[in-house]
């Protein structure tokens, strides 16, 4: 469900957490609802690690988002999501455990250059170091916001039935608030890299600690299935 960000929006919507309108282009050659907000990001709908986002993903007008739209259509052999561009700040939030999730502290994705009025994270992005971002972990928020990017993920990590591990990508809109972008269930874990073994270290998990706290709910789940099998024998 995570990996179809369509469906993930449709869900996490459902529980109450914000997140930019969206149209689903199966073609690239569909009319946009009357009054679709621009600017717009198109991205493929089943794609990770930001695969398909590049700058020219953010688009301001239909004829734009049509274009791209049919690129990433014939590119990826999948529908594009078409989604209203979030201007605010960009996090990022782990959640390690099951019914009551450990939220990590956010990491803020800082866009340097300030003449690029439409940021986007970009596949670029993820495959190397850039001097055009960096990542600020823990972020720099207020407890309001800290509070408000906490239940988001709580909400969406629910939704979207996950466990033992995952990381929300939210961003703010124009009036501040935060809406959910999407979901990873299988974050990248290369130590010293990957976003999420960046957020643990902040909060003083090494990385042995951190793989340890992934694996032991699902410990517990097998061995509760073991004792559970030998009592019925």
């Amino acid at each position: 469900m995570a990996l179809d960000k369509e469906l993930a929006k449709r869900l996490v919507a459902d529980v109450g957490v914000a997140t930019p309108p969206w149209f689903l282009a199966h073609s690239g050659r569909e009319r946009l609802p009357k009054g679709f907000p621009f600017p717009a990001i198109v991205k493929p709908v089943t794609e990770g690690s930001s695969k398909g986002v590049v700058p020219k993903s953010v688009v301001e007008n239909e004829a734009e988002a049509r274009a791209v739209a049919r690129e990433l259509v014939e590119r990826y052999k999948q529908p594009a999501l078409i989604e209203g561009y979030l201007p605010g700040r960009e996090f990022t939030v782990g959640l390690l455990g099951e019914r009551t999730p450990r939220v990590l502290p956010p990491m803020e994705i800082v866009f340097l250059d300030k003449r690029n009025k439409r940021p986007v994270y970009a596949f670029e992005h993820k495959q190397d170091w850039s001097k055009e971002l960096r990542y600020d972990t823990p972020a720099k928020v207020d407890a309001r916001l800290g509070r408000e990017l906490a239940r988001a993920a709580v909400a969406s990590f629910h939704a979207l039935g996950c466990r033992d591990v995952a990381r929300v990508d939210l961003r703010l809109d124009a009036e501040g608030r935060v809406n959910f972008v999407e979901l990873n269930p299988l974050p990248g874990l290369s130590p010293g890299w990957s976003d999420l073994c960046l957020i643990a270290a902040s909060a003083n998990l090494d990385y042995r600690a951190l793989i340890g706290r992934i694996l032991a709910p699902a410990i517990r789940r097998f061995r509760a299935n073991a004792a559970g099998a030998r009592t019925a024998r």
